[in-house]
């Protein structure tokens, strides 16, 4: 989940300034067959992810599509951030009309009262979906956090395939990447400690934080941006690493030397949410529930490895991809807990920062 500048332009992009660039995203058509035709001319949404080659697919699968179904503009590009959105909507100056937000994040916002409650017979209008909604979040998908490696460097048996041999420091030597935020490095390191991942909430802090003494000297590097969880690996900077599927897919399929331990993973949810006060509600909903579609779930999972939400998608992926899909009754995966971190994050966040720099 990555910061600045990407394909679609930069972070600090406008909507003026959007529609001045919508020539070169390709994502400027008209508008809606449920929006009156009044409207139907000035209805323009904007779409803010995370960048990269995740927001590459997302803007290729569902907003294309989107576009070319319904006739209502959408401009894609990075720059999602919680205390952005939590500005515009506190000045009334909303420019965002739907944003990507890993779970706790949105949670939180949630419960800061900065977004729109969504409207399910809107977004579920194709059946509803039981697991990753609530009254501000739609989860669309679950990114799956897991071990990356190099392949020619650590072959079958060399790599770590789980969170205790990750921290098996004897059995598989070698400099450790993880994020530089306290969200997942507490999780794997409970785990690591033998906690089964059904017991990992609520976190017991003090003893995640004993579990990451045993590694810390290991980590040669602490990653603040997605991108850099791979890159590290392709520049031979780290030989183990915290990442994610879709990054190592789209890394692969680039030609480049890096795999995925799939198995003992975890399911973060990656959610939608709608800033409180948008001029474009019912459209926004709408896009919400364009990225519910099965076909569309399936062909957005088939590029990234990611698990779609809609069980429904399963049957119409790939053989190889529907087979690397994790079970949800698996007792080896964990969901992300994101309520948790909403409540918990700022006090933890902080002693985290504190532990690194001791």
């Amino acid at each position: 989940m990555s910061s600045g500048k990407g394909k679609y332009g930069s972070l600090a992009l406008t909507r003026r300034q959007f529609l001045a660039n919508s020539a070169v995203s390709g994502l400027a058509l008209s508008a809606p067959y449920v929006i009156t035709a009044q409207a139907r001319a000035a209805t323009q949404l904007v779409y803010i992810g995370y960048g990269g080659s995740t927001q590459d697919v997302i803007t290729k699968v569902f907003i294309a599509s989107f576009i070319k179904e319904t006739g209502i503009d959408v401009l894609s590009s990075p720059g999602a951030d919680l205390a952005k959105l939590r500005a515009q909507v506190q000045t009334g100056n909303v420019e965002w009309d739907l944003l990507n937000l890993i779970g706790p994040q949105a949670s939180a916002a949630g419960n800061d009262g900065i977004l729109e409650e969504i409207d399910y017979a809107v977004v579920h209008k194709g059946g509803a979906i039981e697991r990753g909604q609530s009254k501000f979040f739609n989860t669309y998908y679950f990114s799956r956090g897991g071990i990356g490696f190099n392949p020619d460097k650590f072959p079958s048996g060399k790599h770590p395939t789980g969170w205790a041999e990750f921290w098996n420091l004897e059995k598989f030597p070698g400099r450790r990447g993880l994020r530089s935020r306290p969200e997942d490095n507490l999780e794997m390191a409970l785990i690591a400690d033998g906690v089964a991942p059904k017991d990992v909430y609520p976190i017991d802090v003090d003893r995640a934080f004993a579990s990451l003494d045993k590694i810390k000297a290991s980590v040669a590097h602490w990653i603040a941006e997605t991108p850099q969880t791979v890159s590290l690996l392709q520049n031979n900077e780290v030989d183990f690493v915290f990442t994610y599927s879709s990054r190592i897919e789209a890394a692969r399929k680039q030609g480049s030397a890096v795999d995925f331990a799939y198995g003992p993973n975890f399911l973060t949810p990656g959610t939608h949410v709608i800033p409180k006060g948008t001029k474009n509600r019912d459209a926004a909903m709408q896009l919400m529930g364009h990225f519910l579609r099965p076909d569309l779930q399936a062909a957005f999972c088939n590029e990234t490895g990611s698990t779609p939400i809609n069980p429904a998608a399963v049957p119409l992926m790939t053989p190889e991809v529907s087979a690397r899909q994790p079970k949800f009754d698996d007792p080896q995966v964990m969901f992300v807990n994101v309520d948790w971190w909403a409540e918990n994050y700022a006090a933890v966040n902080k002693r985290f920062l504190e532990w690194r720099l001791a």
